[in-house]
């Protein structure tokens, strides 16, 4: 079973201070998360409304959208949510190889061979969106069976919220088909 996942603005959520942290435990040169930290403390924006701009004011949590280092920043960002997922005991494995979730920026591809192992890392999932305010939109959310039906009796939340089982899915400009051999 495969669980496609949105993380609704994920870029624009990442914590600062916590990606800080995240860089400093990876053993990342104290200069270098100074430099980052000083280059972050400078962001303002502002709000432009019928052609009136308004006051700048600090930005304290994202990475810049097609910024060079902003998918590698994210990646740090939600690695320990790969952690979390892989130490639980769920998901799907070649070997002993876990290959139970697929991250490409804020895309979050969870991958597991039982409804109940699938419904456990939703749970992992929402815990870390809520300790990392990374909210995974379950509108937006989608559950395929590969290599066979999607189960009639397997209801899947999100935060307490139904995600909907669908027979295919546009990943990365990739149609996947649910279904039998």
């Amino acid at each position: 079973m495969m669980m496609m996942m949105d993380a609704s603005k994920a870029f624009d959520k990442a914590l600062h201070n916590g990606l800080f942290l995240k860089l400093l435990d990876r053993n990342v040169s104290v200069e270098f998360v100074q430099l980052l930290r000083n280059w972050y403390s400078k962001l303002t924006a502002s709000v432009m409304w019928n052609n009136f701009l308004g006051v700048n004011f600090s930005i304290f949590c994202r990475v810049r959208q097609g910024g060079v280092l902003s998918p590698m920043l994210f990646s740090v960002y939600v690695d320990d949510l790969i952690r979390y997922l892989r130490h639980s005991g769920y998901g799907t494995y070649i070997g002993s190889q876990f290959i139970g979730t697929i991250l490409y920026a804020d895309d979050v591809t969870l991958l597991s061979g039982s409804c109940r192992g699938l419904q456990r890392m939703l749970d992992i999932c929402a815990e870390f969106g809520h300790k990392w305010d990374i909210c995974f939109n379950a509108k937006k959310s989608q559950a395929l069976t590969l290599g066979g039906h999607n189960p009639d009796n397997c209801y899947l939340l999100l935060d307490s919220r139904p995600l909907q089982w669908v027979n295919k899915v546009k990943y990365l400009g990739i149609h996947i088909l649910a279904g039998g051999v």
